[in-house]
């Protein structure tokens, strides 16, 4: 049975969440909505640059085994074998994403959490009850779908918390397990500022990600973002481009379709 979690915004509107599907995750008011992390996705994830970057050295093998006289059939069988082992960690790479963020919202919200057994978890979850214990921090809320109609698009934030070195404002923190920090993670947090301020009556001060790294040598580490313009404005670039994208397979479609109605007719 399909997961549903459902909450009500400021305005009355009806947000829900199912976070185990793949699509449709967001339904406000019966209506399917987007989520900002698959647009932004889009641009920065599996459609965009990384996975360019990501068959880009696959071309290169597979040139320099042509170039080294392998067979045809070698070749592709080696490079199915390369983008298997490929796929294999990328699921495991997200699995344990999903688990450690699961782990660190109960975690800080006190509920009972039994260590994990495996690694690189154990030593991940670890590290980061050490670490968040020394930071004293108040949470304020966690995990709630937020909806912007402005902006047509929801988001389920992991937490707001307080500090008293930031003066007992709200911060708005996200939990990543990424190699490093990178360019739609502040795109992420400040589209979700823009969320949770339409959708509540919460106003978000600062923007930090905690970074809690699968890599055992590498510590925790909470990078601060200023709150800049410039980053909700790159999630709607993400928008347009999407609508861009949307329109031109319409359009191409409708082409490719009369083109072969053309070819038909002319073929009698």
């Amino acid at each position: 049975m399909t997961r549903v979690i459902k909450n009500q915004d400021k305005h009355k509107n009806i947000i829900e969440f199912r976070p185990d599907d793949k699509k449709y995750r967001y339904i406000v008011n019966g209506e399917v909505k987007k989520g900002v992390t698959g647009l932004i996705g889009q641009r920065f994830g599996k459609a965009g640059l990384i996975y360019w970057a990501k068959n880009l050295p696959l071309d290169a093998i597979r040139w320099q085994l042509k170039d080294e006289n392998k067979p045809i059939d070698f070749i592709e069988s080696f490079i199915s074998q390369l983008k298997d082992k490929i796929t294999k960690l990328e699921t495991e790479a997200a699995t344990i994403g999903t688990l450690m963020h699961t782990l660190a919202e109960d975690y800080i919200t006190g509920k009972k959490v039994i260590t994990p057994e495996s690694e690189p978890l154990k030593t991940m979850f670890n590290k980061f009850k050490q670490w968040w214990d020394r930071k004293g921090f108040k949470v304020i809320a966690t995990e709630t779908t937020c909806y912007s109609k402005e902006l047509d698009v929801c988001g389920t934030f992991d937490a707001i918390v307080r500090h008293k070195k930031y003066k007992n404002k709200n911060i708005l923190l996200d939990f990543k397990t990424s190699k490093d920090f990178y360019v739609d993670q502040p795109i992420q947090i400040s589209t979700y500022k823009k969320l949770i301020e339409d959708s509540t009556n919460l106003t978000i001060d600062y923007l930090g990600i905690i970074n809690i790294p699968k890599d055992p040598k590498k510590d925790i580490s909470l990078r601060m973002f200023e709150i800049k313009p410039r980053y909700l404005k790159a999630f709607k670039v993400c928008q347009f481009l999407d609508e861009l994208e949307a329109d031109f397979k319409k359009r191409d479609l409708e082409y490719k379709k009369q083109l072969r109605k053309k070819e038909k007719n002319n073929a009698i």
